[in-house]
């Protein structure tokens, strides 16, 4: 539970229209618990496997809260115990009782976000993609943070230009790939942010088009952990 909530957590939105953003979804069944967050940029889907309901059911815990949880349940050694209805929660830990509001509303449906068929799979150390996006990101528009990645050939090539400076910057990554050349942009802090919410050493993003949600996946999950992480692209201009 503890490492959905910590990698959850960061891409719960701040948007006072759309309240059942601002919090993490928790889809309960009698097999596991997923948690989700997204701020219409970003999504993360984490499912614990060593965590289960007693039925089917779901709520949506604001970012507070789960701040809090995120902060004690390291400090617990025990199980957490949830009880919860329409409106509130009490999340019972061996020392702790935390009881907290809900966010009323529907949550929208995840999975139809996801895509499904992406061709193209990029293998890469993550640490080093991490390294390379930040000294790149220098270089980049201040106004859209946009970044151009450019697969191919087993090397993934990342861009960034500020026009309005005449800056540009450009650094190649050894990667595994073997398919067709493809550029897509994304926004490098988002995909910085994400990058540094997993702990594997390689990941796997997965692609379909420029146009379509870029899908990062860590090489080795955590146990008893399937984690996903979904960025949406910027256009670009060339």
């Amino acid at each position: 539970m503890l490492g959905g909530i910590n990698r959850s957590v960061f891409a719960t939105a701040d948007d006072e229209l759309r309240p059942v953003m601002n919090g993490i979804y928790f889809d309960i069944t009698t097999e596991d618990i997923t948690m989700v967050a997204s701020d219409g940029h970003k999504l993360v889907r984490c499912k614990t496997l060593a965590a289960k309901g007693n039925e089917r059911a779901a709520f949506i815990l604001p970012k507070k809260p789960a701040t809090l949880l995120k902060n004690l349940l390291p400090k617990e050694q025990g199980t957490v115990t949830v009880e919860f209805d329409e409106r509130n929660a009490v999340f019972m830990l061996e020392k702790y009782r935390m009881v907290c509001r809900l966010i009323e509303g529907r949550y929208p449906n995840y999975n139809s976000v996801i895509p499904q068929n992406n061709p193209h799979k990029v293998t890469v150390d993550r640490q080093q993609l991490v390294g390379a996006l930040r000294r790149v990101s220098i270089f980049s528009s201040q106004a859209s943070s946009l970044i151009k990645l450019r697969v191919q050939d087993n090397q993934i090539v990342i861009s960034a230009q500020d026009i309005d400076f005449s800056t540009s910057a450009e650094e190649t990554q050894v990667c595994q790939y073997a398919g067709a050349p493809m550029s897509i942009g994304f926004k490098s802090t988002f995909l910085i942010d994400i990058l540094n919410n997993i702990s594997a050493d390689e990941v796997v993003i997965e692609l379909a088009d420029p146009s379509r949600a870029g899908v990062i996946i860590p090489v080795e999950q955590e146990e008893n952990e399937d984690l996903l992480m979904l960025l949406m692209p910027m256009m670009l201009n060339d």
